[in-house]
């Protein structure tokens, strides 16, 4: 990028920062959020003045909700955002059906995603940094960046140009109008700044889909470029239709439009402007965009129903790419996420919710690393499994975005049908048939060197394999009750969720599915085998950095035994004393309905019992059938294996 601006003299950080981030979007927010609570030093930098007001994004989905319960921002997040309960079709202005959304409790502990602007989510993770005392410096823009490998004795680092405006800001008047461009933004003329020079041991790079990261160390973007312009409005309007929920429109014309309600009666309307011609200047096309035109495409869909705005607080059109970055990691010291790593249509919300998934896949490799747990060339490359993730979301995304797209009488008949008997479907199986892909609930990594099969015992494929999300589960304490007579029993204690035990940003938890064995003679040998290895492991392997993630230990393991229904009858001494201990120490929990062995693909009776252990970003990276001491040992090797022995 030729500049042809002046500079003020530049100064280099005396020091080398941990993690510098660039691009304080909701991504980056989370990232510096994470690495916070795992104790990291981070900066973070963002060309913009503030979060901007205009938000892309307004939905988050029920992975990214779990993800926030693991890691204590639930609430905020449920405090300020609603539910997305179903969706609406109309065609030629007249509804066909409703469609439920909510998912059943198998699935998660959330039974549906929330509506929430992404300016706001990038505010609670704002907030939550504030009370860490980390501040975004905002005006900060990423220049250049590059890592400098280290001769004898010295250690490698990235080393970052950063400036900013001297009078004024970065962005360009009306650049917040471009949407979907992936291009490095051309250099303003006649603008002094004052640069930094920066070093950090790794650079992560949240600086959207025209990543000058990206650009600078020339990873490529391969995909493509659709032709469907798509323009994006939010306002009040007056219209026929009964548009206070999620709805879809089509149009006697064959166009689509979708409608998302928003806080204060305010509606996000998305509607198809055909294609862009060949040779069209996009942002001309921006330039030239007027709410008349607008108007005048929502009124030919939404015919013979009236529209009409009343108030525009945001218009602006977008074409879709769909692509992703040829690699995540570069030399292991410089990371790509969000929408500097995959860019897709909007359609099914999954783009912002796929770069949360980055922050929290990344973090805890890096925490790890920079505490020495783990060795940065065998666990860093780890974070190029997002990429499967991306192209997940690539797919699906298109796959939505040509349903709505497609014309004619089949794919009237098509959506007409489905929404017909959609709410039909939902009431016998009770979801949506595709909601657990769209919320996200099916991601899942392949093999690789923290996703690891057993080394002898039959590898279990699908729902049961290893790099799939941690299912969630419905469970029950133990309490004495259970064992006494009928009509000496208390209430019934409430149930929990396994999902609201495995919480923590470093912390492996490890389920141990005891089945029967601890209504036996084996329920000794569980809790003498269990003692034993956790209190090695915490001997060969602590974590250096303060943690900040509701615990008021460091323990890296916690450890969660789960029995089998048989328990309930049991008057077992050695299951009694587990049920006393704290959580994480090897307190036991009952599965009364046995669904939750079943999730992860062990017998709750009559069965060897298993051993699963939950990474830190709550997949399943290894897993045994049994609890004997051999079993122990498997799940022994796989630390080995994965951590570094802080006497090593």
């Amino acid at each position: 990028m030729p500049s042809t601006t002046a500079h003020n003299p530049s100064s280099t950080s005396a020091t080398t920062l941990p993690v510098l981030i660039s691009g304080a979007g909701p991504v980056g927010l989370y990232e510096a959020l994470l690495l916070t609570q795992l104790g990291i030093p981070v900066r973070i930098i963002d060309r913009e003045m503030a979060i901007s007001p205009n938000s892309r994004a307004l939905g988050l989905h029920a992975r990214s909700l779990e993800i926030f319960q693991f890691t204590g921002t639930i609430d905020d997040f449920l405090e300020r955002g609603h539910a997305i309960t179903n969706v609406s079709y109309y065609k030629n202005a007249r509804l066909v059906g409703s469609l439920p959304l909510i998912r059943g409790a198998d699935h998660s502990m959330f039974s549906t995603g929330l509506f929430l602007e992404q300016a706001k989510t990038s505010e609670i993770f704002l907030g939550k940094l504030k009370e860490f005392g980390v501040f975004v410096e905002y005006g900060w823009e990423l220049l250049d960046t590059k890592v400098v490998e280290g001769g004898p004795g010295e250690e490698e680092y990235v080393e970052t140009t950063i400036r900013r405006a001297l009078v004024g800001g970065n962005v360009v008047e009306g650049e917040d109008r471009v949407m979907g461009d992936i291009d490095m933004r051309a250099e303003q003329k006649d603008k002094e700044y004052e640069t930094q020079v920066v070093r950090s041991k790794y650079l992560v790079a949240c600086d959207g889909g025209r990543s000058t990261v990206r650009h600078k160390i020339n990873v490529a973007f391969p995909g493509r470029t659709l032709t469907q312009k798509t323009l994006m409005w939010d306002g009040h309007c007056d219209c026929d239709l009964p548009l206070n929920g999620m709805t879809l429109v089509k149009g006697p014309n064959g166009k689509t439009l979708m409608v998302f309600p928003m806080p204060n009666g305010v509606l996000r309307i998305g509607v198809e402007d055909g294609d862009m011609a060949p040779g069209e200047d996009f942002e001309q096309t921006l330039r030239e965009l007027t709410i008349e035109h607008f108007e005048s495409i929502v009124a030919e869909v939404a015919h013979p129903a009236k529209f009409k705005v009343k108030s525009t607080i945001w218009l602006t059109a977008f074409k879709t790419n769909e692509r992703r970055a040829e690699q995540y990691v570069y030399k292991n010291r410089i990371f790509l996420a969000g929408d500097a790593a995959h860019v897709h249509s909007p359609a099914g919300g999954q783009g912002l919710n796929t770069g949360l998934h980055d922050a929290h896949n990344l973090a805890w490799k890096l925490g790890y690393v920079l505490n020495g747990l783990a060795k940065p060339e065998f666990l860093l490359p780890t974070y190029e499994e997002r990429g499967a993730m991306a192209d997940r979301a690539i797919q699906l995304s298109s796959k939505l975005l040509k349903r709505r797209l497609d014309k004619g009488w089949v794919a009237d008949i098509k959506a007409y049908l489905f929404f017909l008997i959609g709410p039909l479907i939902s009431s016998v199986f009770g979801s949506m048939l595709f909601s657990p892909e769209v919320a996200m609930l099916d991601v899942e990594y392949e093999k690789n060197n923290i996703n690891r099969p057993h080394e002898t015992q039959p590898e279990p494929k699908g729902d049961y394999k290893v790099g799939v999300r941690a299912k969630d589960g419905i469970l029950l304490p133990f309490y004495s009750s259970f064992v006494t007579d009928t009509k000496e029993k208390k209430d019934p204690q409430p149930t929990l969720r396994l999902h609201s035990l495995i919480t923590g940003v470093a912390r492996f938890h490890i389920l141990v599915f005891a089945s029967d064995h601890l209504t036996t003679s084996g329920a000794k040998e569980i809790s003498t085998l269990l003692d034993h290895h956790v209190s090695q492991w915490q001997s060969k392997w602590t974590y250096g950095s303060t943690l900040r993630d509701g615990y008021t230990d460091k323990d890296l393991f916690k450890v969660h035994v789960i029995t089998g229904p048989s328990s309930t009858t049991s008057s077992s001494p050695v299951l009694l004393e587990m049920s006393k201990r704290d959580v994480g120490k090897g307190k036991v929990f009952v599965d009364q309905a046995g669904r939750t062995h079943q999730n992860y693909g062990f017998a709750a009776t009559k069965g060897l019992g298993g051993i699963t252990v939950i990474r830190p970003d709550s997949h399943v990276g290894f897993r045994v059938h049994g609890v004997n001491e051999q079993a122990w040992k498997d799940v022994d090797e796989y630390f080995s294996t994965v951590l570094v022995a802080h006497y090593e």
